[in-house]
């Protein structure tokens, strides 16, 4: 795998995929590999790939502001995704129901809770609000339109097209970085995923004083430990914080910072 240009962490996910497999077949009293005998590599850390608010200011952008259902639901979504930081597949979770529009709040089911926090709560600012309340309205009259095979979903497939052979149903997370990254490349940047943005938000909750116990509480993570991961701090953020705590006068900090050249990350 690593001749064939597999990643580090991918081919992790395939021992481990593997491991499983030759232990439940041990376990059925088949005569096969141990799987104690399959190697595991260690995992390579990376510095993460975040978002910018430019960035995400060039992406919502690039959907025309027009009464086109597809154009409305993308422009929701995206501001969901940003003012939360949750998860796609969170996100996407979402029923009508579950939305509060008048608070500006929703529970939502937490996909790596580990049993801990099944659901957690999220909140979004005013102007993602009237664009989740006119998404709401659009899907209204799509309802009447067109037979939903979901009807409780807030985000929904609208045309027959590629994997969407039935309109009405739960967007996948499939579809949302397909979707996330043909608008990336109409708005001319860097493809912006919900992982990015979602570690966009645990930084910039750091940088505003928060903790890290205000980052796993927002973000939902299971353990003090992913937020640590979320919140890791590079080249001029981490130089600021260093400088700020060893009281280096405001004209003798560093003003310039190249960032080392990494290779490129996918999520």
């Amino acid at each position: 795998m690593k001749d064939l240009g597999w990643k580090r962490n991918g081919i992790i996910i395939v021992t481990l995929a593997l491991k499983k497999f030759f232990e439940f077949y041990n376990l059925q009293k088949f005569n096969v590999i141990n799987e104690s005998l399959i190697p595991t590599p260690r995992k390579e850390y990376n510095i993460p790939r975040i978002a910018t608010e430019q960035g995400y200011r060039k992406l919502i952008n690039s959907i025309p502001k027009d009464n086109k259902p597809h154009h409305i639901r993308n422009r929701a979504l995206m501001a969901l995704l940003w003012d939360t930081g949750a998860r796609n597949g969170e996100i996407l979770s979402l029923n009508v129901s579950d939305l509060n529009l008048s608070k500006r709040t929703a529970l939502i089911r937490t996909e790596k809770s580990r049993g801990r926090r099944p659901i957690r709560e999220i909140f979004w600012t005013p102007s993602t609000n009237a664009l989740l309340k006119r998404w709401v309205k659009k899907r209204r009259h799509l309802f009447s339109l067109f037979t939903f095979e979901d009807l409780d979903a807030l985000f929904i497939s609208i045309s027959k097209c590629g994997q969407n052979a039935v309109r009405g149903r739960r967007m996948s997370v499939v579809g949302v970085a397909e979707m996330l990254r043909t608008n990336s490349n109409r708005a001319g940047i860097p493809t912006l995923n919900a992982h990015s943005m979602r570690h966009f938000m645990g930084r910039d909750i750091v940088n505003k004083g928060g903790s890290n116990s205000d980052v796993s509480n927002i973000l939902g993570h299971s353990s003090l430990e992913s937020s640590m991961i979320y919140t890791m701090m590079t080249g001029p953020d981490l130089q600021r914080r260093y400088d700020a705590f060893r009281n280096v006068p405001r004209n003798q900090r560093m003003r310039k910072y190249k960032m080392p050249r990494t290779k490129a990350l996918h999520y």
